[in-house]
Protein backbone atom coordinates (compact mmCIF):
# COMPACT_ATOMS: atom_id res chain seq x y z
CA UNK A 1 0.00 0.00 0.00
CA UNK A 2 1.45 3.26 -1.15
CA UNK A 3 0.81 6.55 1.14
CA UNK A 4 0.22 9.55 -0.28
CA UNK A 5 1.81 12.35 1.60
CA UNK A 6 1.67 15.14 -0.33
CA UNK A 7 -1.89 14.90 0.66
CA UNK A 8 -1.37 15.38 4.13
CA UNK A 9 1.31 18.45 3.40
CA UNK A 10 -1.73 21.32 3.83
CA UNK A 11 -2.98 19.85 6.90
CA UNK A 12 0.38 19.39 8.42
CA UNK A 13 1.44 23.39 7.63
CA UNK A 14 -1.65 24.57 9.26
CA UNK A 15 -0.62 22.53 12.42
CA UNK A 16 2.88 24.36 12.69
CA UNK A 17 1.33 27.42 11.93
CA UNK A 18 -0.87 27.07 14.59
CA UNK A 19 1.64 25.64 16.95
CA UNK A 20 4.25 29.12 15.95
CA UNK A 21 1.08 31.65 16.68
CA UNK A 22 0.17 29.70 19.68
CA UNK A 23 4.06 29.97 21.02
CA UNK A 24 4.61 33.78 19.89
CA UNK A 25 1.19 34.66 21.58
CA UNK A 26 1.82 32.79 24.72
CA UNK A 27 5.34 34.46 25.01
CA UNK A 28 4.33 38.19 24.24
CA UNK A 29 1.16 37.59 26.76
CA UNK A 30 4.31 36.48 29.82
CA UNK A 31 6.06 39.20 28.81
CA UNK A 32 3.52 42.10 29.03
CA UNK A 33 2.22 40.49 32.07
CA UNK A 34 6.32 40.68 33.57
CA UNK A 35 6.14 44.04 32.44
CA UNK A 36 4.18 45.17 35.34
CA UNK A 37 2.99 43.88 38.55
CA UNK A 38 2.03 46.40 41.92
CA UNK A 39 0.62 45.02 44.88
CA UNK A 40 -0.36 46.49 48.13
CA UNK A 41 -0.61 45.44 51.63
CA UNK A 42 -1.19 46.57 54.77
CA UNK A 43 -0.70 49.85 53.40
CA UNK A 44 3.03 48.70 51.85
CA UNK A 45 3.61 48.68 48.19
CA UNK A 46 5.73 46.17 46.06
CA UNK A 47 6.36 47.47 42.46
CA UNK A 48 8.37 45.55 39.44
CA UNK A 49 8.41 47.66 36.13
CA UNK A 50 10.72 47.24 33.64
CA UNK A 51 10.32 49.69 30.65
CA UNK A 52 6.89 50.39 31.66
CA UNK A 53 4.75 53.07 30.14
CA UNK A 54 4.57 55.62 33.38
CA UNK A 55 0.95 56.56 32.86
CA UNK A 56 0.11 52.91 33.25
CA UNK A 57 2.35 52.52 36.76
CA UNK A 58 0.52 55.21 38.11
CA UNK A 59 -2.83 54.60 37.29
CA UNK A 60 -2.67 51.05 38.27
CA UNK A 61 -1.39 52.58 41.87
CA UNK A 62 -3.87 54.57 41.92
CA UNK A 63 -6.45 52.15 41.49
CA UNK A 64 -4.99 49.60 44.32
CA UNK A 65 -4.36 53.03 46.47
CA UNK A 66 -7.69 54.40 46.23
CA UNK A 67 -5.90 58.16 45.20
CA UNK A 68 -6.68 60.25 42.54
CA UNK A 69 -3.77 60.66 39.94
CA UNK A 70 -3.80 63.52 37.04
CA UNK A 71 -1.74 62.98 34.45
CA UNK A 72 -1.02 65.07 31.41
CA UNK A 73 -1.81 63.30 27.78
CA UNK A 74 1.42 64.31 26.55
CA UNK A 75 3.48 62.49 28.99
CA UNK A 76 5.06 59.28 27.30
CA UNK A 77 7.66 58.58 29.75
CA UNK A 78 9.03 55.16 30.83
CA UNK A 79 10.26 53.22 33.91
CA UNK A 80 12.20 50.87 35.29
CA UNK A 81 11.83 50.27 38.63
CA UNK A 82 12.11 47.77 41.81
CA UNK A 83 10.40 49.00 45.30
CA UNK A 84 9.85 46.28 48.08
CA UNK A 85 7.19 46.98 51.11
CA UNK A 86 7.84 50.67 50.72
CA UNK A 87 5.06 53.08 52.05
CA UNK A 88 2.89 55.44 49.09
CA UNK A 89 5.01 58.63 49.74
CA UNK A 90 8.18 56.93 49.42
CA UNK A 91 7.49 54.46 46.30
CA UNK A 92 5.66 58.11 44.47
CA UNK A 93 8.37 59.94 45.27
CA UNK A 94 10.44 57.37 43.54
CA UNK A 95 8.88 56.73 40.79
CA UNK A 96 7.96 60.49 40.33
CA UNK A 97 11.78 61.45 40.56
CA UNK A 98 12.45 64.02 37.94
CA UNK A 99 9.32 64.85 37.06
CA UNK A 100 7.42 68.10 37.70
CA UNK A 101 4.28 66.70 40.31
CA UNK A 102 2.57 67.53 43.40
CA UNK A 103 1.61 65.21 45.83
CA UNK A 104 -1.28 66.52 48.15
CA UNK A 105 -2.15 65.02 51.60
CA UNK A 106 -5.87 64.89 53.24
CA UNK A 107 -4.14 64.69 56.45
CA UNK A 108 -3.15 61.43 58.76
CA UNK A 109 -4.63 58.57 59.69
CA UNK A 110 -3.07 56.03 62.55
CA UNK A 111 -0.34 58.35 62.61
CA UNK A 112 0.99 58.24 58.82
CA UNK A 113 0.11 61.04 56.25
CA UNK A 114 -2.11 59.93 54.03
CA UNK A 115 -1.72 60.65 50.17
CA UNK A 116 -5.58 61.63 48.22
CA UNK A 117 -4.10 63.26 45.21
CA UNK A 118 -1.12 63.04 42.98
CA UNK A 119 -0.78 65.95 40.26
CA UNK A 120 2.30 65.33 37.27
CA UNK A 121 3.49 68.25 35.19
CA UNK A 122 5.19 68.36 31.55
CA UNK A 123 8.41 69.02 31.71
CA UNK A 124 8.55 72.67 31.99
CA UNK A 125 11.69 74.19 29.52
CA UNK A 126 14.90 74.81 31.13
CA UNK A 127 15.43 78.66 32.18
CA UNK A 128 18.63 80.31 32.18
CA UNK A 129 19.22 82.22 35.53
CA UNK A 130 20.77 86.28 35.15
CA UNK A 131 23.43 87.02 35.79
CA UNK A 132 22.81 89.42 38.05
CA UNK A 133 21.25 86.83 40.44
CA UNK A 134 23.16 85.94 43.81
CA UNK A 135 25.72 83.18 43.51
CA UNK A 136 24.10 79.90 45.51
CA UNK A 137 27.24 79.91 48.52
CA UNK A 138 26.47 84.10 48.99
CA UNK A 139 22.86 83.71 49.55
CA UNK A 140 23.08 80.36 51.86
CA UNK A 141 25.79 82.68 53.84
CA UNK A 142 23.05 85.31 53.92
CA UNK A 143 20.57 82.13 55.24
CA UNK A 144 23.14 81.60 58.07
CA UNK A 145 23.54 85.37 59.14
CA UNK A 146 19.91 85.01 59.28
CA UNK A 147 19.28 81.94 61.57
CA UNK A 148 22.14 83.12 63.62
CA UNK A 149 20.98 86.13 63.95
CA UNK A 150 17.09 84.48 65.37
CA UNK A 151 19.51 82.15 67.49
CA UNK A 152 20.83 85.14 69.14
CA UNK A 153 17.13 86.91 69.77
CA UNK A 154 16.17 83.62 71.50
CA UNK A 155 19.35 83.01 73.77
CA UNK A 156 18.42 86.00 75.06
CA UNK A 157 15.03 85.93 75.89
CA UNK A 158 15.78 82.83 77.43
CA UNK A 159 18.46 84.29 79.48
CA UNK A 160 15.78 86.59 80.86
CA UNK A 161 14.80 84.83 83.24
CA UNK A 162 10.63 85.87 83.08
CA UNK A 163 9.77 83.17 80.94
CA UNK A 164 7.13 80.21 81.85
CA UNK A 165 8.02 76.76 81.91
CA UNK A 166 6.15 75.91 78.24
CA UNK A 167 7.48 78.84 76.45
CA UNK A 168 11.12 77.78 77.86
CA UNK A 169 10.36 74.71 76.22
CA UNK A 170 9.34 76.23 73.03
CA UNK A 171 12.50 78.50 72.77
CA UNK A 172 14.91 75.55 73.45
CA UNK A 173 13.10 73.61 70.87
CA UNK A 174 13.59 76.36 68.33
CA UNK A 175 17.07 76.95 69.39
CA UNK A 176 17.59 73.53 68.58
CA UNK A 177 15.85 73.34 65.37
CA UNK A 178 17.90 77.12 64.40
CA UNK A 179 21.28 75.07 64.89
CA UNK A 180 20.97 72.19 63.13
CA UNK A 181 19.23 74.51 60.61
CA UNK A 182 22.71 76.47 60.47
CA UNK A 183 24.85 72.91 60.30
CA UNK A 184 22.77 71.72 57.42
CA UNK A 185 23.71 74.88 55.75
CA UNK A 186 27.08 74.81 56.22
CA UNK A 187 27.38 71.87 54.79
CA UNK A 188 26.18 72.48 51.63
CA UNK A 189 28.88 75.76 51.06
CA UNK A 190 31.80 73.48 52.04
Amino acid sequence: MELNINRHKPLQFFIVIIYFTFAISLSYAQTFKQNLRIEYNKNLITISAQNADLKNVLLKLAKKTNIIVRIPDSLEEKITIKLSKHSLIEALSRILKGLNHAIIYSGSKNNRTVVSEVLVYTKSKRTRVSSRSRPRDENTARRIRLYKKRLKTLNEKLSEGNVSSSQRERYLKQIKRYENVIENLKRKIQ
